[in-house]
């Protein structure tokens, strides 16, 4: 029989709270209206999906295949109620886009005002993801387009092509930092410093580990991981602390002498920048906006 929703639901709820009584209370429903959801759908997927124990519940292994499937299903038919929602009122679509923080910038603040004049009736959200973050989201459909450096190949991932944006990484600090004075600057001089980086999953992350890789030094490891850009650099006008990061993140900083870069040679890195999307079909919003992205 073909799954239903509820069932996706039920399934989802037990999963989160690992306990029947209390999905069922959050559900709205009975814990034996519950059980009927749950044995139904695995009566059709012919697996148990969940082990029962005096604690509660645990996702099997066949559960915990199930899981990225289920969140896949659950948020196309949300995106579907969306659209629906936009269309049959003033609206007439809707973008989800996901990219990376230094793509937030005047390029991408034009094509999105271009966008707006031709299409005002469409509904854009954006979300500021790390690369790696933007790769899951795609995989669960909870975005449809992904703008960002090169992503790992995936069948479930359609590259969509280049755009014509760049930016370059360069080892900052703050203005009065004392590497800021020494002169023939190596990489080798930075290593009395402490390093604050994005997640370990991140672009700045493998490529300051493959410099220090090349050069044949020790990578540094950071004594502070941080996903927020915002308070990367806050850390860095404050303190001694180093970081990779994109020039678009840190240009009004660096206007105002608050953050430099280090002048080491051959230390400024580019990324190309590409446009992915989800595995299925494309909305025709959708794929407007990428021709958009590309002129």
């Amino acid at each position: 029989m073909p799954i239903k929703m509820k069932q996706i639901q039920a399934f989802l709820q037990v999963s989160s709270d690992g306990n029947f009584t209390l999905a069922a209370e959050k559900l709205g429903i009975t814990q034996s209206g519950l059980s009927r959801l749950l044995a139904g759908l695995e009566s059709d997927l012919e697996t148990l999906l969940f082990e029962r124990h005096k604690h509660g519940v645990s996702l099997s292994e066949a559960g915990a295949a199930f899981l990225p499937h289920a969140l896949t299903m659950m948020n196309t038919e949300r995106k579907a109620r969306q659209e629906l929602a936009l269309l049959n009122g003033s609206g007439k679509g809707i973008v989800r886009v996901g990219c990376v923080a230094s793509f937030l910038s005047s390029h991408f603040i034009d094509k999105i005002n271009s966008f707006h004049q031709a299409c005002p009736d469409v509904h854009i959200k954006i979300l500021d993801r790390i690369d790696s973050e933007l790769f899951k989201l795609l995989l669960l459909h909870e975005i449809d387009l992904a703008v960002c450096g090169q992503l790992p190949h995936d069948e479930k991932v359609l590259a969509r092509g280049k755009i014509n944006f760049q930016d370059r990484f360069r080892i900052i600090s703050r203005s009065d930092h004392p590497l800021q004075s020494v002169k023939n600057l190596s990489l080798h001089d930075l290593k009395t410093y402490d390093w604050i980086m994005p997640p370990m999953d991140s672009t700045p992350v493998r490529i300051l580990s493959g410099v220090y890789s090349e050069n044949n030094i020790p990578v540094p490891q950071p004594i502070v991981e941080c996903a927020s850009s915002a308070a990367i650099k806050s850390f860095i006008c404050h303190t001694d602390l180093l970081t990779l990061m994109p020039a678009p993140i840190y240009r009004l900083e660096e206007a105002t002498g608050l953050i430099k870069p280090l002048a080491i040679d051959n230390s400024e890195f580019v990324r190309d920048f590409h446009i992915y999307s989800h595995y299925g079909v494309l909305s025709g919003t959708s794929l407007k906006f990428i021709q958009f992205l590309k002129m």
